[in-house]
């Protein structure tokens, strides 16, 4: 979270200490209190009153994200998550290069497991915002091939490899992926030469599993 005040200094103690009601205290401020604002949702998880909310702070780094009831956020920042606008073109190109290149590794490999694909989730809900049908398995979610079609940059041969033979493999359609939140280990760390719990930072990535098939030249395209 990010002091909107020009040249404010900004403490972290004092940010730790503050509770999510008072960031979004709509009340009259006082001319020098501190506002915060989002930079983006990154997630949301289920709880027993509603969602609650993975916020990346505008101005502070990762391990201040905080998870936050939907009752503490303007509805803007809400219909942001459902319906992201496009990200920057540096995002996107970042994106498009960790997909396609979780992809060839997937199709090189001899696993047949999941492959993750580091991204940040608000590009994946772009990319994907209604598109994909739901999988069996919860949270998944099944593309065909046009469903990246938003996904400026992509490389013509991003779900398929050839050798010099014009033989090799590719994405059998549709694929199925699965967004997912996850935190570094836990960890700690010495503070004023004090032992504390280190903070953990949320991991941005995409989790892809799809049948690999043997193609050449003649029918990439061949379903």
């Amino acid at each position: 979270m990010a002091a909107s005040t020009r040249g404010s200094f900004v403490d972290y103690k004092q940010l730790n200490s503050f509770s999510s009601v008072v960031m979004y205290n709509t009340t009259p401020k006082r001319r020098n209190s501190k506002f915060y604002s989002a930079e983006r949702i990154i997630g949301r998880r289920k709880r027993l009153h509603g969602y609650e909310y993975l916020i990346k702070w505008e101005g502070w780094p990762f391990h201040s994200c905080s998870w936050e009831p939907s009752d503490n956020l303007n509805h803007a920042l809400l219909r942001s998550y459902g319906m992201p606008a496009k990200p920057d073109g540096l995002r996107l190109e970042r994106a498009c290069r960790d997909f396609v290149h979780a992809i060839h590794s997937r199709l090189k490999s001899k696993s047949n497991g999941s492959v993750y694909a580091n991204m940040e989730l608000v590009v994946w809900r772009y990319i994907t915002f209604g598109k994909g049908s739901p999988a069996e398995h919860k949270g998944h979610t099944m593309f065909e091939n046009e469903g990246f079609l938003r996904f400026d940059g992509l490389p013509e041969n991003w779900f398929y490899t050839l050798n010099q033979h014009g033989e090799g493999i590719k994405v059998k359609f549709p694929m199925k992926a699965k967004p997912i939140v996850s935190w570094t280990s836990s960890t700690f760390m010495s503070k004023s030469g004090k032992l504390e719990v280190a903070p953990k930072i949320p991991i941005e990535k995409i989790s892809i599993s799809f049948v690999k098939a043997a193609c050449n030249i003649e029918n990439i395209y061949l379903k």
